[in-house]
């Protein structure tokens, strides 16, 4: 699907701001409230837009500590991922390259919890070994950056 700068303009506000009305977002691409309803709706369907979240502050739920726990494996991940699907602390799962196979994103309580899911993840047939980086601040976080609006073309002469 090719997305025109309305649809990226839609994007970016959503991204920042999901929770907005319709009429905001028709004022900001000046379009019709329907029309943005069914452009919207177009971006789901196309899995531009994938789901509809919320952010939580972690550790105002109890969830002080966050973590990347890569995983080398003997298996192909393929193999170890329905044993990961069960484990609620993590977060996000990724196939990597280079020496790890997978790159775990990890919420948990406290330090005490790194280590049982550690010791949990080391159960898992295949999974030869791990490490773990504990993350003392996140310092950036910010939605996907979309591509720079390409600027409409000329179709005159400049006197």
């Amino acid at each position: 699907m090719e997305l025109d700068q309305t649809d990226l303009t839609l994007v970016d506000a959503l991204q920042h701001d999901a929770a907005q009305r319709l009429e905001d977002l028709a004022r900001k691409v000046e379009l019709a409230p329907s029309s943005v309803h069914e452009r919207i709706r177009r971006l789901e369907r196309d899995k531009i837009i994938q789901r509809w979240t919320v952010d939580l502050d972690a550790a105002a739920l109890g969830l002080g500590v966050l973590a990347y726990v890569g995983i080398r494996s003997t298996k192909p991940c393929s193999a170890i991922l329905p044993a990961l699907t069960t484990i609620p602390a993590i977060e996000e799962c990724h196939s990597v390259a280079g020496e790890l196979s997978l790159l775990l994103k990890v919420r948990v309580v406290d330090t005490p919890g790194l280590l049982e899911l550690a010791e949990r993840l080391r159960q898992i047939p295949g999974v030869e070994g791990t490490e773990t980086t504990i993350v003392l601040k996140t310092q950036i976080d910010r939605p996907i950056s979309l591509p720079a609006p390409v600027p409409p073309k000329r179709t005159g002469r400049r006197s």
